[in-house]
Formats: structure tokens, C-alpha cells, sequence
């Protein structure tokens, strides 16, 4: 797990209310132990959590709580009791006790909890379930869109309908929905403390993120691309050349954490821009961000008016040209300013376009 990271989520975290259904499986199975650890790691930050335990029983969740050292309380009715047992879960939550309460049905999205966690104004709503996490074409689902969920972009995966319950839980108020495999040890922290997660997160809010640089993110892009200008793949850049440029740069977050970034450069009297300084952090490469970016700077060009876009790169021809579709070109085709810097550096750099008709 990344400490950066970690200290990162901490202050975002704290004073926020997750809810956490367990299945009645699970509660019987010793490997809830350490998701116990893990829930009394985020009561200890300030996390606010209520934990359901599906079924009508509360005694063994709360006795394997306290063997864990877990400072919890138990509601006496199940969710199915309405408001009276929703008004004692708030009350041990605000007393920053951990709130145990029954769901008194079977399901991982019973109305009882979704209810609660709405009108708690839950942050997460995270389902504790034996067994694995969807899977689209082979490859684990770790974050999703609820309005692509209902859009029927997982009608085809592994575990669709609970990807579709969790976006009627996101309908309905909350912003995140984590479906976890309650068997892998410190899954809780594992899922909330790192960028992509190890389960499927359902989500409303802006997860995923192309937006522009802001100056105040210049230090962390210099600090990204470092390895790369070192290695001679990308060229040397400063703090002032990118604010006074800051308008072409843009930057691909997860969670609001910068992995990635891409720019723009025009060249209005050519009818054409350049697509540069593309860079993704080394532990996010292979997940689709570059080639995202790369779209989304084509359609910003697009939007412009320009006729073609252009890229050009020593070490990523297989990148451009095979996985891209860009067409290998002579140097004589860029603009003519573009063209001398080139060749004033005295790279070995190779050319490659793009119509965007």
C-alpha cells in the first residue's frame, strides 16, 4: 500500500459515515476478523461507520467485534423496524461509537440499509459478500459509472445484477458503492487507501477525471515526469514554461489524485496541435489512461477546428503507431517553428499523425 496515498485519504476520509453490510456467511466465517481489524483502523481515523449484519442478529457481530477491540454498540431492532432503529443507529454513531445493527431480511441491498445509509448521508455503502468481484471480458471491474451501469455497459459481466443494485443505490443519494470479497485479507483498506481499489466501485461523483492543470499542480507534474526526462523520453520542462502554457496541459486523477497527463499544443497557422508530454505514472500503466487522454485531447482539437493532430516521440513509436493508428510521417510536414526545434535538440524523434475529420 502506497503511504502517500494513505496519508492523502486520511483527512478525506475523517468525519465521514460508511456503511458496511455483511453477509450472514461471513459473520460466521473467521476470515471476518480481519475486516474487523480494518474497521477499527478506520474508527481510529475518524471514519463514522455503521455495520449491518444481514440476518436478525447482532450477538456474534458485536462479540467478534469486541475480541477485536472494536468500540461498538448494538442497535436492539433490525432495520426492518423502520425509523426507531434507524434513530438508535444515529444516536450511537454521533456518541463515536461504531453502530451494529441487524438487517433483519436476506440481501446485500436490503431497503433497510440502503434507507439508512441515504438518510445518514453515507459517503460509501460497502457490501461485505463471500466470492469475487465482477469482471468484464476476464478483467475486474474496479470502478464504473452508475449511469453506464444502467446504460447496460455490464449486462455482459460477471455479478450484473448486484452492479445494477449498487447503481440503484447510488440513485438514491449514495455517492459510492464498493462490492468487496469478504475472504481477502485487509480488503476495507486495501479498497479505500489506493486509487484503483481491489473490489468494484459503483460510483456518481467525478472518480475519474481529465481536467486542466491548475498551477498548484505543477510541482507534482514536475515530480511525475522527472524519470522520463532523465531517460531522455520526454523533454526537460520548468515550473515557468508550463505556467506560462499552463492552458495546454491537462491531467488524468483517480480520486483526485494526479496519475497521468497529456497536452495540447496549437498551431493555429497550420490548421493543425501537437499532442505532448504524455505520461502515465508507472503503477497506472496498462489500464487505458493514455490512450483516454490521447482521445480526449483529438476531441479538444477537434472542437478547435483543427485538421490533424501530430505526436512526436523516440520511444513510443509502437505506442502511436500500433496501439494509436497514427501514420508515421516525414518531419517536412510539421509546422515550420515546430519543425526547427526538432531539429535544433538533435533528436532522434519520429513524427506521427492523425486526421481528425
Amino acid at each position: 500500500m502506497n503511504v502517500r496515498s494513505v496519508l492523502e485519504y486520511v483527512p478525506y476520509f475523517r468525519g465521514r459515515l460508511f456503511v458496511v453490510h455483511i453477509c450472514e456467511e461471513l459473520l460466521a466465517a473467521d476470515v471476518l476478523v480481519d475486516a474487523l481489524l480494518d474497521v477499527d483502523a478506520l474508527h481510529e481515523i475518524g471514519v463514522r461507520l455503521v455495520l449491518v449484519a444481514e440476518g436478525r442478529d447482532t450477538a456474534q457481530l458485536l462479540r467478534r467485534a469486541g475480541v477485536c477491540e472494536v468500540h461498538a454498540a448494538a442497535a436492539e431492532l433490525p432495520l426492518t423496524a423502520g425509523e426507531s432503529a434507524v434513530a438508535r443507529v444515529r444516536e450511537i454513531v454521533e456518541r463515536r461509537q461504531v453502530a451494529i445493527v441487524a438487517s433483519g431480511t436476506v440481501g446485500r441491498f436490503d431497503e433497510g440499509s440502503v434507507a439508512l445509509a441515504a438518510e445518514l448521508g453515507a459517503a460509501k455503502y460497502i457490501s461485505l459478500k463471500m466470492g469475487g468481484v465482477p469482471c468484464r471480458g476476464g478483467q475486474p471491474i474496479f470502478s464504473i459509472r452508475e449511469r453506464e451501469v444502467r446504460a447496460g455497459a455490464c449486462a455482459d459481466s460477471t455479478h450484473a445484477e448486484a452492479l445494477l443494485q449498487a447503481a440503484e443505490v447510488c440513485r438514491r443519494g449514495v455517492p459510492r458503492v464498493h462490492l468487496l470479497d469478504g475472504r481477502q485479507r485487509g480488503v476495507l483498506l486495501d479498497e479505500l487507501f489506493s486509487e484503483e481499489g481491489v473490489g468494484a466501485m459503483v460510483h456518481t461523483d467525478s472518480y475519474r477525471e481529465i481536467r486542466r492543470l491548475q498551477e498548484e499542480d505543477i510541482p507534482e507534474l514536475l515530480s511525475m515526469i522527472a524519470r522520463c526526462v532523465v531517460d531522455s523520453k520526454l523533454v526537460e520542462r520548468t515550473y515557468e514554461s508550463i505556467r506560462d502554457s499552463i492552458d495546454s496541459y491537462y491531467v488524468y486523477t483517480l480520486d483526485s489524485t494526479i496519475v497521468g497527463c497529456v497536452a495540447l499544443y496549437p498551431y493555429a497557422e497550420d490548421n493543425c496541435a501537437e499532442l505532448g508530454c504524455l505520461f502515465i505514472k508507472k503503477n497506472y500503466e496498462g489500464h487505458g489512461y493514455g490512450r483516454a487522454m490521447c482521445r480526449f485531447v483529438e476531441e479538444r482539437a477537434r472542437a478547435l477546428g483543427f485538421e490533424w493532430i501530430f505526436a512526436i516521440s523516440q520511444s513510443a513509436v509502437a505506442y502511436f503507431r500500433d496501439r494509436l493508428g497514427y501514420a508515421e510521417l516525414s518531419r517536412d510536414v510539421l509546422p515550420q517553428s515546430r519543425r526547427a526545434v526538432l531539429e535544433a535538440s538533435g533528436r532522434s524523434s519520429a513524427v506521427f499523425g492523425h486526421r481528425l475529420g
